[in-house]
């Protein structure tokens, strides 16, 4: 194969399956592959290699339609011994409307190929690299190359989907369906139906049905499901197997189903292995399970101490009221308040999280982890007590932070800067005692302590006559 040509489908990939962004030196490649019968030779099996590249690993550059990048890749086929058998070189471009899109995360966009083999066993060398910004990635793939031209029922191998549907005329387009491959054959309880494509040769024409039944085994070779066999009229000498199950009750795992058709005392089978793995909603749940599991009253409040733990919790978010009605309830009372208190502030009930408490107890955790003072093993953190622990808390991290040592005559202090809050603000924190800790001794926030001198706090030796504050921050 060989020329220019777009990659014209891509597919987004959930964070369940941990696809990272890697190096720009080491281009990840993806690459599953099926065979099937070559109608144009019998000595050689149509052989088709599915491929997948990571979008936001590429440099784009801007062009009449938005931006593109377009990578080089060759595929080298050696034999199992070692020797040359072919290869073949060609330039792929990838697209996107915009820089944002073209950065998107876990991103990969799909493209095949094909070759004609004789049967028997392949080395196949994929390479990709970066015509602009650098970076290249091989990956190597098993070929296990089957004989079709057999006078016996045969099948030819699976190939799985993600989804079958019309044909559109590009490349995933066969037996007048697209089907639209899963490279990785991992599969979320989100996708809710595995499809897998094959081809049966050889039928018997003189009986008019094919019968095909799956099964499923589990990682450890168990029977996981049986699947009731389904039958179909057949016309010709081949058939297509175009069908799918459903994987949303499947446990988590690798497995391997086998397709097995029959038709009369004639058999023969094909099998694939694949991954499920939880879909958002399990992996959010899992998600919040994990962020809360250091703070079990964030979960339920079953005793006076958990209870005040709690009240500590949210001093900074809860309203003067909020927390005057809390202090009145016994603990099944703050219980069910604290169940009350997260729900109003859910962002968006129609997920299975709550974003706005999760958010909030990673601040809480940050705080404590960066602004505890004279903690041992034995001592309940203090992070949060702290004026910079309480700022975070409650505004988040800040846009950018200024960090000023101590100086000849100056204090430490440092500024926090919060660019999308009230137009702009800043804090202003300085270590008065010299013991580490800052104290907010000014702010720019609405309903925080001001005071326009505070710079004579860093260093009281200011010329009185100066403005104080362009003295330190030039504003």
């Amino acid at each position: 194969m060989s020329g220019f040509r777009y990659i014209l489908f891509a597919i987004m990939f959930s964070l369940l399956i941990g696809i990272g962004e890697a190096a720009a030196v080491d281009l990840a490649i993806w690459a599953d592959y099926a065979c099937f019968k070559y109608s144009n030779s019998v000595e050689k099996t149509y052989v088709e290699i599915y491929y997948g590249l990571l979008r936001n690993q590429y440099d784009f550059q801007p062009d009449s339609t938005g931006y593109h990048s377009y990578v080089n890749l060759t595929a080298i086929v050696t034999s199992d011994s070692g020797q040359f058998v072919d290869s073949s070189s060609w330039r792929v471009g990838l697209r996107a409307n915009s820089l944002m899109e073209a950065r998107t995360a876990n991103y990969i966009s799909n493209d095949m190929f094909s070759a004609q083999l004789s049967p028997g066993n392949y080395n196949l060398l994929i390479r990709a690299s970066a015509m602009t910004g650098g970076g290249s990635g091989e990956k190597l793939l098993k070929l296990s190359v089957p004989d079709f031209n057999k006078n016996s029922l045969c099948m030819s191998q699976l190939q799985l989907a993600y989804n079958i549907v019309d044909a559109d005329g590009g490349p995933f387009d066969k037996g007048g369906k697209k089907i639209v491959p899963n490279i990785r054959r991992v599969f979320s309880h989100d996708d809710k139906i595995l499809y897998y494509y094959g081809e049966v040769y050889n039928l018997d024409t003189s009986i008019s049905e094919l019968t095909a039944a799956i099964k499923i085994y589990d990682a450890n070779g168990n029977l996981y499901k049986d699947i009731s066999p389904s039958t179909q009229t057949i016309t010709g000498r081949s058939a297509v197997l175009l069908s799918g199950f459903n994987i949303t009750a499947f446990r988590s795992g690798y497995y391997r189903m086998v397709v097995t058709v029959a038709q009369g005392a004639d058999n023969a089978s094909a099998e694939k292995y694949f991954e499920i793995t939880p879909g958002k909603i399990e992996y959010e749940i899992a998600k919040e399970k994990e962020q809360l599991s250091e703070y079990p009253e964030a979960v339920n409040i079953t005793s006076e101490a958990e209870a005040k733990k709690f009240r500590n919790q949210i001093l900074y978010i809860a309203s003067r009221d909020e927390l005057k009605q809390y202090d009145a309830l016994p603990v099944e009372g703050k219980n069910s308040f604290a169940k009350a208190f997260w729900q109003k502030r859910d962002p968006d009930p129609a997920t299975q999280i709550n974003e706005f408490k999760l958010e909030h107890y990673r601040r809480f955790k940050y705080a404590n982890e960066a602004f505890s003072t004279f903690q041992d093993v034995n001592t309940e953190p203090n992070g949060w007590r702290t004026d910079m622990g309480r700022v975070y808390i409650v505004y988040g991290s800040p846009s950018d932070e200024e960090n000023y040592p101590s100086a000849l005559e100056e204090k430490p202090w440092k500024r926090w800067n919060y660019d999308n809050i009230q137009g702009g603000v800043y804090f202003i924190f300085v270590d008065v005692d010299g013991y580490g800790t800052y104290k907010l001794v000014h702010s720019t926030a609405r309903s925080e302590p001001k005071n326009e001198d505070w710079p004579y706090l860093v260093n009281p030796n200011l010329n009185k006559d100066s403005n104080p504050s362009s003295t330190l921050d030039g504003n």
